[in-house]
């Protein structure tokens, strides 16, 4: 009985932290809105920085290298939100350069399931066609 009962007590206090850690931003416009660095290397204002800039009307814009990528409309459904974009195919890969007479742009849907949301950064599994891919975020200052 007393041997149960110390085991009981780290297990408890592991818990207790892991879950304290768990929920401490909600999925909301307000937590979302603002400019997040992609596959965060810490510094918003790098050359190659890959950055999403989330805006408070439902309009968003990925950048990378200082250029809007794809431009669209988000919103929340659920626990997931879901991003219309319009955006050329060369820009999902870095092949930019052989593709740069590529001027063709189409729509798509990418859906995004944030976890692990703390208050400046978030992991989301992401689903854009049959690509499912982690990031990670952290919110530019």
């Amino acid at each position: 009985m007393l041997r149960t009962y110390l085991l009981s007590i780290p297990l408890s206090v592991a818990m207790t932290g892991l879950l304290s850690s768990v929920a401490v931003a909600a999925l909301d416009p307000g937590y979302l809105t603002g400019r997040w660095e992609i596959n965060a290397q810490g510094n918003c204002s790098a050359e190659n920085a890959e950055q999403l800039v989330i805006h408070g009307d439902g309009g968003f814009e990925y950048n990378r290298r200082g250029k809007a990528d794809a431009v669209g409309f988000w919103r929340i459904e659920g626990d997931v939100l879901v991003f219309d974009m319009m955006t050329s195919p060369a820009s999902f890969q870095d092949i930019q350069a052989e593709l740069q007479e590529f001027v063709q742009y189409q729509v798509y849907s990418m859906q995004a399931m944030p976890i692990d949301m703390q208050q400046d950064q978030f992991s989301a599994v992401v689903s854009l066609g049959d690509q499912l891919q982690r990031f990670s975020l952290r919110r530019c200052q």
